[in-house]
């Protein structure tokens, strides 16, 4: 089930695509996952917690109110290897939410972010990889993670 977007980001501001109106990046929810919560050993996954976490996320589409996700690093992310398996983990929890319209998008961590975003970067193949199936999710960066890089003009800052 692929949803269709229901915000944009233009020059680092998001706005809700159907009334074109300016979104305050403060009013989402931000949803901390830990990375070894969701990966709980080489390409096995905690299904529990991401069922629970599609409840969760699905109690905020019925009261109208958005999140979005925020990965945690809490496992070395230093090879291309670990960064595979951090993206191939993420996408996973994509999966598990995909129906899910609360979810506007992902933090892209400092980890990954203060790299920098062009092709073949790390916050680019994780943009990328997730985009595949999951189109509609826009992302965010930490606002002090991005006066250390150049910020293209479809992330936005939280």
């Amino acid at each position: 089930m692929k949803l269709d977007p229901i915000f944009t980001i233009k020059n680092n501001i998001l706005y809700k695509i159907d009334d074109n109106s300016q979104v305050a990046t403060s009013t989402l929810k931000q949803i901390q996952i830990k990375w070894s919560t969701v990966e709980i050993s080489d390409e096995a996954y905690n299904e529990e917690y991401l069922a629970q976490l599609r409840e969760d996320l699905k109690s905020m589409e019925e009261a109208g109110t958005f999140a979005v996700l925020v990965p945690v690093v809490d496992k070395p992310l230093e090879s291309p290897e670990q960064t595979e398996a951090f993206i191939n983990t993420f996408n996973h929890t994509a999966r598990r939410v995909k129906d899910c319209e609360s979810v506007a998008g992902f933090v892209l961590p400092e980890e990954i972010a203060s790299k920098d975003f062009a092709a073949g970067s790390p916050a680019q193949d994780f943009m990328e990889t997730l985009a595949i199936k999951h189109a509609q999710y826009v992302y965010f960066v930490k606002a002090d993670s991005a006066s250390k890089n150049g910020l293209p003009d479809n992330i936005s800052t939280i």
